[in-house]
C-alpha cells in the first residue's frame, strides 16, 4: 500500500511539473543553431520547460493556472539581448549629480563656458567645493583648434570651485587650476609638481605650465587623487536613481544583461552596494556584471586586484557580478591616442599603456583569483599586444575580453578564435563616423586605417564568438536598441538622428547576416559573460529571458527593421516591461 501511495505521489508530481506558468505562442527565433525557430514555449519557475510546436505545448497548459500569451501574427519572439560593454548608469548619474553640468554635442566654447559658470555659481551658493561636467564634443572643440578652452578661461568662470569637464567619450578633460591643486599636480602658486603621468597626457604650454587639457589615464589620476570630491558628486540616492533609470531604458529596448564598463570612476562601493540591495529586494531585473578600473600609474596592482576580490565577495548576488577588472590598453585612434603599429601622419607614436608582460602578469593573477580581465583596445598594436598578454597570462577558462577593436590585423582573428578570447565589437561604428573620418582623420591616419576601421564579418568568418556593444552614451548618432543595430549591421546604412539623412553605405565588405547579428546580441553575449549555459537563447532548462517584438525582422524589409519596437520584455519568466 505504501509503495502505491508513493507511486501515485510521484505521478502527481510529474504531472504538476509539466503544467506551465506561462505559454507563449508566435514566431519564435531561438538563437539556437540546432533548432533556430519554434511556434511555442512553455515556462515554469522562471525557466523554459518546452520549446517546440503548438500541438506539443498543449500538454503544458491547464486552464486557470497557465497564462497563455498569443503573439501569433503580431511580430516575433526572440531571446532578450546583452550589451557587452556600455555605460548606461553613467548618464543617469550625471543627470542627477549633486553638482554637475551636461553639454550638448553641438555646444561651442562659449556655450560650454556659459553653462559652467551658471553651475559654478550654484555650487558656490550651496557650499559645494567641486563641479563635474560631461559631454563636450572632441571633434568640435579640439580638432578645429579655435574652440579649445584655456586654463585661464575656465578659471574665470568657475569662481574657485574645483572643476573637471569630460568629453562625451570620457577620454579627454579640461580642468581648472583648483582641480589641479587638489590632486597635487600644481602647488598654490601654480608651479608644476607633477609633469608626467603614466598612460596619458598632461598638456603643458611652452613655459612648462599646464594648459588645463589632459587626456586618457590622467583623467583617472585627477578624479582619484582628489581633483573632485566624490561624496559631493555621487551619493547612494544618485546611484539608486541611475541604476533604476538605466534598467528602465535597457528593458524597454529588449536588454536584460549588460556589462557596466565604468563602475568606479568616483566611488565604486556606492554603485555596488545599491545594486546589491536592489537585487536582494527583488527589484533588479537585469544581469549586471560590473567592472573595477585600474590605472597604469598605480604601482600596487596586487592590492588593487585583492580589493576587487573583496568587492566581488561582499556585493555579488545572483544578478550582480562585480568580478571584472577594467583596463585601458590605449586610447582612441580619432584622438591619435590609439596604439598603432604605424605612426600617425603628424609623427605621433602612441604606445600601449601597460605592455605585454605587465598585462600578462595582471591577467594571470586575476584569473587565479576568479577575476576576468576586460580591456579597452582600439589600435592594431594594442589589440595584438593584449592578445599576446591573454595568451601568455590567461588560464584558458576565463573569458578575458577585448572591447572596441578598431583596427584588427588579419592574423589576430585566428588567435581570438583559437584561444577563446571574448571580442566585443560595435556593429554600427563601421558606418557611424565614416564622413568625419574621411575628412578629418585623413589628416592623421592612413587610408587603410579608415576604410576597414571596425570589422564585423571578419570575426564570423574566423569563427570568433563576437558579441555586440553600443558603448552608450559614447555611441554618437548610432542606434542603441537591438533593432537599430540589426539594420545597420546588415545594410551598412542608417538615418542620422542629427541630420535626418541616410548615410551612404560604408565598408560593405564587413556587413553580416541577420542570423549573425542576432547571435552576437544574444547567445554570444551570454558566452562573453560566462552565462551561455543558463541564458542567451531559447532552450529547455535555460532562464526564460525573452522579448516580444511588433515585427518579425526576418520577414520585413531590411530597411524597416529599425522601426521594430519591443512589446514586452521578460526576465526569468516574469514580464518586466510592457509597452
Amino acid at each position: 500500500m505504501k509503495k502505491i501511495i508513493i507511486a501515485i505521489a510521484i505521478l502527481m508530481f510529474i504531472s504538476c511539473s509539466k503544467i506551465a506558468d506561462t505559454v507563449v505562442l508566435g514566431t519564435i527565433h531561438t538563437a539556437e543553431q540546432s533548432n533556430p525557430t519554434a511556434e511555442a514555449i512553455a515556462i515554469k519557475d522562471g525557466k523554459y520547460i518546452y520549446v517546440g510546436n503548438k500541438a506539443g505545448v498543449e500538454a503544458y497548459i491547464k486552464q486557470g493556472i497557465t497564462q497563455v500569451v498569443d503573439h501569433i501574427g503580431k511580430g516575433m519572439v526572440m531571446p532578450s539581448c546583452t550589451d557587452g560593454h556600455a555605460h548606461y548608469i553613467l548618464p543617469f548619474a550625471l543627470a542627477n549629480l549633486k553638482g554637475g553640468v551636461l553639454f550638448d554635442a553641438n555646444d561651442d566654447k562659449a556655450a560650454i563656458l556659459k553653462k559652467v559658470e551658471a553651475a559654478a555659481l550654484d555650487a558656490v551658493k550651496s557650499g559645494k567645493h567641486c563641479l563635474m561636467g560631461f559631454g563636450w564634443n572632441f571633434f568640435t572643440i579640439m580638432m578645429t583648434g579655435s574652440d579649445k578652452i584655456t586654463l585661464s578661461e575656465l578659471d574665470a568662470v568657475t569662481h574657485g570651485i574645483s572643476t573637471a569637464l569630460f568629453d562625451s567619450g570620457g577620454h579627454n578633460m579640461f580642468c581648472n587650476s583648483e582641480c589641479l591643486r587638489r590632486c597635487g599636480i600644481i602647488d598654490q602658486d601654480g608651479n608644476v609638481l607633477i609633469s608626467k603621468i603614466d598612460g596619458g597626457l598632461l598638456e603643458l604650454d611652452q613655459n612648462g605650465k599646464p594648459t588645463g587639457f589632459v587626456d586618457e589615464r590622467v583623467t583617472g589620476y585627477i578624479t582619484r587623487m582628489g581633483g573632485l570630491v566624490p561624496d559631493e558628486i555621487i551619493d547612494k540616492e544618485v546611484a539608486l536613481i541611475a541604476i533604476e533609470k538605466a534598467q528602465e531604458l535597457l528593458l524597454s529596448t529588449g536588454y536584460t544583461a549588460y556589462m557596466e564598463g565604468w563602475s568606479n570612476t568616483f566611488h565604486p562601493s556606492k554603485f555596488y552596494e545599491v545594486a546589491n540591495r536592489l537585487d536582494k529586494e527583488g527589484k533588479l531585473k537585469i544581469m549586471l556584471p560590473m567592472t573595477y578600473e585600474v590605472e597604469p600609474w598605480q604601482k600596487d596592482m596586487s592590492k588593487q586586484i585583492d580589493y576587487l576580490v573583496s568587492l566581488n565577495k561582499k556585493y555579488r548576488t545572483a544578478h550582480v557580478r562585480p568580478h571584472y577588472l577594467k583596463v585601458f590598453m590605449d586610447g582612441c585612434v580619432e584622438a591619435c591616442t590609439g596604439s598603432m603599429f604605424k605612426s600617425y601622419k603628424n609623427g605621433i607614436t602612441y604606445n600601449s599603456h601597460w605592455g605585454v608582460d605587465r598585462l600578462a602578469n595582471i591577467t594571470r593573477e586575476c584569473n587565479s583569483k576568479d577575476i576576468t580581465v576586460h580591456t579597452h583596445v582600439m589600435g592594431d598594436k594594442a589589440i595584438a599586444e593584449t592578445t599576446d598578454a591573454y595568451i601568455k597570462g590567461g588560464d584558458g577558462k576565463h573569458r578575458n575580453c577585448l572591447v572596441h577593436l578598431r583596427n584588427v590585423r588579419k592574423e589576430d582573428f585566428k588567435r581570438f578564435a583559437e584561444n577563446d578570447i571574448a571580442c566585443v565589437a560595435s556593429f554600427t561604428w563601421h558606418i557611424g563616423g565614416s564622413v568625419e573620418e574621411e575628412t578629418t582623420l585623413a589628416q592623421f591616419i592612413d587610408e587603410q586605417y579608415i576604410k576597414h576601421a571596425y570589422p564585423i564579418k571578419s570575426f564570423f568568418d574566423a569563427g570568433v564568438k563576437v558579441s555586440s556593444h553600443c558603448d552608450f552614451p559614447a555611441n554618437g548618432p548610432c542606434p542603441q536598441d537591438p533593432f537599430g543595430i540589426m539594420e545597420v549591421a546588415v545594410t551598412g546604412q542608417m538615418i542620422n538622428p542629427y541630420t535626418g539623412k541616410i548615410n551612404p553605405a560604408f565598408d560593405t565588405e564587413e556587413l553580416c547576416t541577420l542570423e549573425q547579428v542576432l547571435q552576437a546580441l544574444t547567445i554570444n553575449g551570454a558566452w562573453q559573460l560566462g552565462l551561455e549555459n543558463e541564458r542567451g537563447s531559447i532552450k529547455v532548462g535555460k532562464y526564460a529571458d525573452f522579448v516580444l517584438a511588433d515585427k518579425d525582422v526576418f520577414s520585413c524589409p531590411v530597411t524597416d527593421i529599425h522601426t521594430t519596437k519591443v512589446v514586452s520584455t521578460w526576465f526569468e519568466g516574469e514580464k518586466v516591461y510592457q509597452k
